[in-house]
Formats: C-alpha cells, sequence, structure tokens
C-alpha cells in the first residue's frame, strides 16, 4: 500500500531520506550491522535523561488500572503505571498477558504465528560467484529446506574485507518447512544447518571449495506468517482497539509488513497518532486521543 506524500511530510523528511530517495536506493545496511540502529537509539534516548529503559526485565502480565484508562505493567519484582502502551511483542507473546477482560483480542493475536529460521553466515577465499546479485531465492517445489542465498559480497560492499578479497554469503533456511526438514528447533544441531548450508552453495553456483569461516544462528519464531484472512484479521483488532478504547498501540512486524522498513513506519505512525499528527487516511492499529482510523 503506497500513499503520497504531503508538503508538511516532506519538510519533516530527514536529510538521509531525502538523499536515498534522490539517489533511489533499493537497499541499505549500516557498517556495524543492523544491530547498530537499536543501539544507537538506546544511547541517544538515554543521553536525553528523560527515559527509563529496562533491560532483560520479562512482562508478567497486564492490567487495566481501576478507571480503565490506563495500565499497570506487572514485573516480575513489580509494576509500572503507563497511560498508553506502545507493544512491539510479537503478537502471540502479547495474547498471554493481556488481561482476561481481553479474551476476544488474545485470541486473534494468537491466529498470528510466526516461523523459525536457519541464517548461516559464509565465507570463502577470492572471488567464486560465477554471477552477480543481490541473490537468488529457491522455490519450495525445488527445494522445502533452502529459502534463498543472499550475495552479501555484491549487495554490501562496503562490508568486505580490508585486507583481501573474499565471497560473504548468507543462506536462509526452514522457515514454514523447518520441522519438515530440520526437526524440532530445540533439538536442531549446528552441524547439521552448516552442512546444509554449505551444499546448497555447493548445488546452486558450483562452488566446491570450503568456506574459511562460517557462522550459524537460528531465529526462533522471527517471521509472521500472513496466512489467508490476516488482513481480516488485523480489521477485528483494529475495531476491538477501538471500540473498546484500550490505550494501546500495535507496533512490530506481526501486523502490517515484516521488514525493518515496514517495522520502523508502524512505530513513527503510532507516535504520530498519539501526538494528533497522523494523516487521517492512514490505517492505524491503536487508539489515543480520539483519533481511530475504521478499516475500510
Amino acid at each position: 500500500m503506497a500513499f503520497g506524500r504531503t508538503e508538511k511530510a516532506a519538510e519533516l523528511e530527514s536529510k538521509l531520506a531525502q538523499k536515498s530517495r534522490e539517489e533511489g536506493w533499493a537497499q541499505w545496511s549500516l557498517r556495524q550491522g543492523m544491530q547498530a540502529l537499536p543501539e544507537a537509539l538506546e544511547d541517544w534516548l538515554r543521553r536525553t535523561g528523560r527515559v527509563e529503559i529496562l533491560q532483560e526485565v520479562e512482562v508478567q502480565r497486564l492490567e487495566r488500572t481501576a478507571g480503565g484508562s490506563a495500565w499497570e505493567i506487572k514485573l516480575h519484582d513489580g509494576s509500572i503505571k503507563a497511560d498508553h502502551i506502545i507493544s512491539a511483542m510479537p503478537a502471540k507473546a502479547l495474547s498471554s498477558v493481556l488481561p482476561p477482560g481481553a479474551s476476544p483480542l488474545s485470541e486473534e493475536l494468537r491466529r498470528i504465528t510466526s516461523v523459525t529460521v536457519a541464517v548461516v553466515n559464509l565465507e570463502y577465499e577470492g572471488l567464486i560467484l560465477p554471477v552477480e546479485g543481490f541473490g537468488h531465492l529457491v522455490p519450495s517445489s525445488e527445494s522445502r529446506g533452502v529459502l534463498g542465498i543472499v550475495y552479501d559480497s555484491v549487495a554490501f560492499p562496503q562490508h568486505n574485507r580490508k585486507d583481501g578479497q573474499s565471497t560473504r554469503l548468507t543462506v536462509m533456511m526452514g522457515g514454514a518447512w523447518f520441522s519438515e526438514v530440520f526437526g524440532d528447533p530445540e533439538e536442531v544441531r549446528e552441524e547439521l544447518l552448516l552442512q546444509t548450508a554449505a551444499q546448497a552453495v555447493r548445488t546452486h553456483l558450483g562452488v566446491d571449495a570450503e568456506p574459511i569461516w562460517s557462522n550459524v544462528s537460528l531465529q526462533k519464531d522471527c517471521i509472521p506468517q500472513y496466512t489467508v484472512g490476516h488482513w481480516e484479521r488485523i480489521d477485528k483488532i483494529r475495531q476491538y482497539l477501538g471500540q473498546h478504547s484500550l490505550p494501546l498501540s500495535l507496533v512490530g512486524s506481526s501486523y502490517q509488513g515484516v521488514s525493518v522498513n515496514d517495522v520502523i513506519f508502524s512505530s513513527k505512525r503510532a507516535v504520530e497518532r498519539l501526538l494528533g499528527n497522523e494523516q487521517t487516511h492512514l490505517d492505524t492499529l491503536g487508539c489515543g486521543r480520539g483519533l481511530f482510523t475504521p478499516s475500510k
């Protein structure tokens, strides 16, 4: 879904965003990897001295206050009161901490499932790719185990080694077929994932060499699945939030886009909505300050 930009939006656009639009960026990264983005945000927020950040603190449950206009967030060793909650938790995780009175909302959230993906990074000596490009996807009819391979050295040459030529690849595996191919994510061996990834590189790209470096990462329940009926579920969630005036905004990859760009955009819209600055034609998932956009 695309929307035209207003003059006000153009004025607020950062210089970096303007540059990306002018140069037609198709992809972007950061010198120290994507983790640098939340780390920089955390650093900036701490330096303002206006926020408190709690890390590695599990939310036990959410309860409405007596008047129903705010929340009490129950933690393991205490609680926090909040006028409004912006939740970036996966939908299923959020459903498990909502109060019993919000069971219709919890039920819809539980229906948004996620899948596990194994991410295997491989590095090879020299320039060994037979083709150039961003990478390739693998149809499920050919392989249910391997989803695709990203040619990192081509996509982001800025991250290449400075002291010699090498080829970096990322193999993504599993997804909706993870359990079918690899078994229980809790029990799968890293050696099996590494072997499968290296074999995929040999089969797809004709690379006979062994990798000189590798890293295996198992991302459990990392990609929400927008199955048939997803947008009807989103409509029901939106309607529930509005009808019950819940001081709750939902952001993150479970709802309206799984990419980093989508998540940033949904978060920006949620804040704009709370501040009363949101364009009225944008769909939102939340309730606050009397603004609610019904489903079309």
